[in-house]
């Protein structure tokens, strides 16, 4: 084996950081002057909220919340880590105790690093509804109204699949309104409230279109509404996609899964992760795509597999797609009995990737692992597996230890936790209507 000449993680890790630190630090030094002087500095970071009126305004706002939405999920304090590290897609090599948390499914409500998490993923579900109402003032029939709804649907989805039930739908203003918790039904159906107001204003783009029809499939779908569901979709081209964009710009703009997986060796893809795991890392799937690089860097002991569609900043990250849709048409041709349709659907998708048909295994228990492997080859880093593992336990009858990892963790002789969700962190205890027993993570 060759030496490596690339940068030691932690060195990677702390020159992005300082990076950042370094904006900030000449942001102030130039505001130092005087107080007249910082007085009067402009902000170019900053919108002055007077200014965001009429059509430019609204585009102003519909620009920011496509970038919030964006960094919700790629930011160093995204959904993707969570989704990624609570499920068994990938393995932590780093050594921070508040990520191994997440991995561990042993979450402390004090989590400093999982409150970043579910400030950033709120910011990410309020900022379009406020870019869809400005958009509606300037023009009520602006298409992208739709799409901005639908966002915050998508938002509301991922509170749903990765929280416990109980989690609230606070506004953050202004005015603050604090909400009140929610269960996870309650959660999918406001998604699905939501998606039904955004198909009412989407110029009939087939971009938009096809968006609310996946999401209001997918939310369908967490709540049970398997028919339902399969009809949202059934209109969906299987070659359909919609991406959140990323780039290589900034710290902001960038899909920080790059640096996870490649620069700190933070995220490996996981091969049977606490005994009930799915074999990703060595299944020779074409769609997890992997290279294996060694033990982590970073902790010199985690085998470090690469997933090799983040290796750029600029990578994007699938939120809905005409597979997805498929595979929902097949999930309720099971429930349904109809064996054939569930087949030729899950093989649809499989002749995209051209992958040799499934057969049938027969017994009811073997056909929903082969649907939800299905699932989570197809939909794989995607922040969707949290979601179809608590629908095992939810929907499907078992157990949260026969369905998250267990046992022994791989490293630092520690046993791992017993929680099928996210726990809602402390910072909620500013709502006055939320108590931290209304969310109990051992349940899914």
């Amino acid at each position: 084996m060759t030496q490596s000449t690339t940068t030691h993680p932690m060195t990677t890790m702390m020159i992005r950081l300082r990076s950042a630190l370094t904006v900030a630090a000449v942001a102030v030094s130039a505001t130092a002057c005087s107080t007249d002087t910082l007085l009067q500095v402009d902000r170019p970071d900053i919108i002055d909220p007077s200014k965001l009126t009429g059509a430019l305004g609204a585009t102003a706002l519909y620009n920011g919340a496509i970038g919030d939405m964006a960094y919700a999920q790629g930011t160093f304090g995204g959904v993707m880590l969570a989704s990624s590290l609570f499920s068994d897609e990938f393995r932590f090599g780093g050594t921070p105790p508040e990520v191994r948390q997440f991995d561990l499914g042993a979450l402390k409500v004090e989590n400093s690093f999982s409150q970043v998490i579910y400030l950033n993923l709120h910011r990410g579900r309020i900022a379009p509804q406020k870019a869809a109402a400005a958009l509606t003032s300037a023009n009520p029939a602006d298409k992208r109204i739709g799409e901005m709804k639908a966002l915050s649907a998508l938002a509301t989805i991922w509170v749903g699949e990765h929280y416990c039930s109980g989690a609230p739908l606070s506004d953050f203003g202004p005015p603050e309104v604090f909400g009140n918790p929610s269960s996870t039904t309650q959660l999918f159906q406001a998604a699905v409230d939501l998606l039904t107001s955004a198909a009412t204003t989407t110029g009939n783009d087939p971009k938009i279109v096809n968006l609310i029809a996946v999401l209001r499939g997918r939310a369908l779908l967490n709540n049970a509404q398997f028919a339902t569901a399969a009809a949202a979709v059934a209109a969906v081209p299987t070659g359909y996609t919609y991406q959140a964009l990323f780039s290589t710009a900034d710290l902001r703009t960038n899909n920080n899964m790059k640096a996870f997986i490649f620069d700190f060796d933070y995220l490996s893809v996981s091969d049977r992760e606490g005994g009930n795991g799915l074999n990703f890392a060595t299944a020779d799937d074409p769609r997890v795509q992997v290279h294996f690089a060694g033990p982590s860097r970073f902790d010199s002991k985690t085998p470090h597999f690469q997933f090799l569609p983040y290796d750029s900043f600029g990578s994007p990250i699938v939120n809905a797609s005409g597979r997805e849709a498929r595979l929902i048409e097949a999930e309720a041709a099971l429930q349904a009995s109809n064996i054939g349709t569930w087949l030729s659907k899950m093989n649809e998708v499989r002749a995209t990737y051209q992958m040799a048909p499934l057969a049938d295994p027969v017994t009811p228990a073997a056909r929903v692992d082969l649907m939800f492997r299905e699932r989570a080859f197809t939909l794989f880093a995607t922040a969707h597996r949290v979601g179809d593992l608590r629908r095992l336990v939810r929907q499907y009858g078992r157990a949260i230890t026969a369905t998250f990892p267990t046992g022994v963790y791989h490293k630092d002789n520690l046993t791992r936790g017993n929680q099928g969700s996210l726990i809602v962190p402390q910072t909620e205890d500013n709502n006055p209507n939320y108590k931290a027993t209304d969310c109990d993570a051992t349940k899914s």
